[in-house]
């Protein structure tokens, strides 16, 4: 599980960030200093040279995997070198915060547009719109559907990402425990959370531990528990999209199921520190939820057979969504723009490239890489490409970009989800400070 900011830090971004909106410019057209263009090996166009700073998070395989790539990349277009950055996701937007503020961006990074840590940097004109590249030919997205695109576009409609690949949320469900539980699995998935729940103090009892890992992080869940609904986290011009009954429903679930141990308590959660830590992996769960491209190492990991399911109902087809896994941008103050494009264009479409990668970020996201890498997927990759396509067949279209201010709101969120857990705050009172709070966000934003 993901470690949080604090109230403090993330007041302490906004003003880092308004400061360093300042230093760069922010252009639709490309720009940027080239120098003589050298051949390419693989990809047959025309690469400037010059030095790419590159960062990520990630696991030590996706360091190695992206790094690996960067160096054929450099094989064949010698002029073109890289300094690589990298770390997991804990403090990975507060160090991209710092080097916004010391005017010291990298020119490529990964990034989420749309996700309401990255939408300030966007906000603040830091990261540079891609459309031009596009147009001109430098990032190639003709085998890219305009689906998988859409979610790399702000809410002014300029493309501020190009996804690395596409993921699904997904439920990872242990068969032999199951088995063991005299239970079936849901081929489809459960039709309700209260069929889940039935199940989850039989499978409690084979685990001898829990029934499922947390299945209630507000991160991950509530955007989905929302969609099933009809309803959204965010919203323009209230903050949030949800009513009291939904928050109320959707906590209540959360409580009861910790207290009854089919699910772990808080401090328990927030103890596993990876999927790959999980209570599932340990075998002390039978059930846990995460996005796709965590199954293989989640599979690895635990050792035995394990099984993808939707998530649970209602409405899960509506609920359910293909999004993009994560995206690489480029800094609006990069001296290397043009070449940076080319560089992503290459990360997406080239086959050996990803034949290297693997997948890592996602299922790739053009076809003829993944026509390619279906020969050489591992069993586990290849159940996630079959589970894609089912998702594919049962899915709504992806939420509209958070709005300005969706990052104070959901630090807020995320402190309220606190106090519930740890029986600080009623339901009903955290839901009426939360839409108070978040109407005063927006408005602030407005101004």
């Amino acid at each position: 599980m993901k470690r949080r900011f604090s109230m403090t830090m993330i007041l302490a971004m906004t003003c880092i960030l308004a400061l360093a909106g300042c230093s760069g410019g922010n252009s639709a057209e490309p720009s940027g200093t080239t120098q003589p263009a050298q051949e390419t090996g693989s990809s047959g166009t025309q690469e400037a040279g010059g030095n790419l700073r590159v960062i990520w998070w990630g696991n030590q395989d996706r360091h190695n995997l992206t790094s690996e790539v960067l160096d054929l990349y450099s094989k064949a277009n010698p002029g073109v070198t890289f300094t690589p950055e990298y770390q997991g996701f804990d403090g990975y937007y507060q160090k991209l915060t710092l080097l916004a503020a010391s005017n010291n961006m990298p020119d490529v990074f990964q990034f989420y547009v749309g996700a309401s840590d990255a939408n300030q940097f966007v906000d603040k004109g830091l990261v540079e719109p891609l459309d031009g590249y596009i147009e001109k030919g430098l990032i190639d997205v003709s085998e890219i559907g305009e689906s998988t695109l859409s979610g790399g576009k702000g809410s002014d409609g300029k493309m501020y990402g190009i996804p690395l690949g596409v993921n699904a949320r997904v439920m990872i469900v242990d068969p032999a425990a199951y088995e063991k539980a005299g239970l079936t699995v849901p081929e489809n998935g459960y039709a309700n959370w209260e069929a889940l729940y039935e199940d989850l103090k039989k499978l409690k009892e084979t685990t001898g531990a829990y029934g499922a890992d947390d299945l209630f992080n507000i991160a991950f869940t509530l955007p989905y528990y929302a969609r099933q609904f009809d309803q959204t986290v965010n919203a323009e011009d209230t903050g949030i999209g949800f009513d009291e009954k939904l928050y109320t429903d959707f906590f209540t679930y959360r409580q009861e199921w910790a207290k009854e141990g089919l699910i772990p308590k808080m401090d328990a959660s927030m103890s596993v520190k990876n999927p790959e830590e999980s209570f599932l992996v340990k075998g002390q769960s039978a059930v846990m939820v995460g996005y796709t491209n965590q199954y293989p190492g989640i599979a690895k990991a635990a050792a035995r057979p394990l099984k993808m399911i939707l998530m649970p109902g209602p409405n899960s087809e509506k609920a359910m969504d293909v999004r993009p896994g994560l995206h690489f941008s480029i800094a609006a103050n990069s001296a290397n723009k043009e070449t940076a494009a080319k560089f992503i264009s290459y990360f997406i479409n080239d086959v050996e490239a990803n034949k290297v990668l693997n997948a890592n970020r996602g299922m790739p996201i053009s076809s003829t890489v993944r026509a390619a890498l279906m020969e050489q997927f591992e069993p586990e990759m290849k159940d996630v490409a079959d589970y894609m396509e089912i998702v594919a067949e049962h899915s709504g279209p992806l939420d509209p970009p958070a709005p300005a201010g969706a990052t104070e709101i959901d630090t807020l969120m995320i402190d309220l989800e606190q106090q519930i857990m740890y029986d600080q705050i009623s339901i009903q009172d955290a839901y009426e400070k939360l839409q108070k709070d978040a109407a005063a966000i927006v408005a602030k934003h407005k101004q």
